[in-house]
């Protein structure tokens, strides 16, 4: 497994908990998700894990550079693992459907920007928000 690989390289205590929390972040792919909605999946698979064991290894992760956390206006944090192509997000705010916005779309965005303000670097921690178009 590639996290518990780097938390390892990192010089972290690699746990049970912590082992099964990264497989299911690992088996889910680039989802999106609440710590909730991870805590739930965590405790379908064994119950000795608590919410506060979530919290301290989303937050080692997103130490690491391994995960990434987003805000929503009114509602909880979003995480996601880290992926090169997808760094900005839509979110429906009708239905929550979370969709990634191109890194070519990303890039023009960051260019506009950069003219706009001069600045060298531009990262982002926020998400777009709109209806989808089955929710219009």
């Amino acid at each position: 497994m590639k996290l518990i690989s780097e938390i390892k390289k990192k010089g972290h205590r690699v746990t049970k908990s912590r082992e099964l929390i990264c497989q299911i972040l690992e088996s889910s792919g680039h989802a999106h998700f609440t710590v909730d909605e991870l805590y739930k999946k965590v405790t379908k698979k064994s119950m000795e894990v608590d919410l506060a064991t979530v919290y301290r290894t989303l937050e080692l992760l997103g130490e690491i550079g391994l995960i990434a956390h987003l805000h929503q206006a009114h509602g909880s944090g979003i995480y996601f693992l880290r992926n090169e192509e997808n760094t900005m997000h839509l979110i429906c705010i009708s239905c929550n459907k979370i969709i990634d916005i191109s890194f070519k779309t990303y890039n023009k965005i960051n260019s506009l920007l950069k003219d706009e303000t001069n600045f060298s670097t531009i990262n982002n921690n926020f998400i777009y928000s709109g209806t989808c178009e089955n929710c219009k």
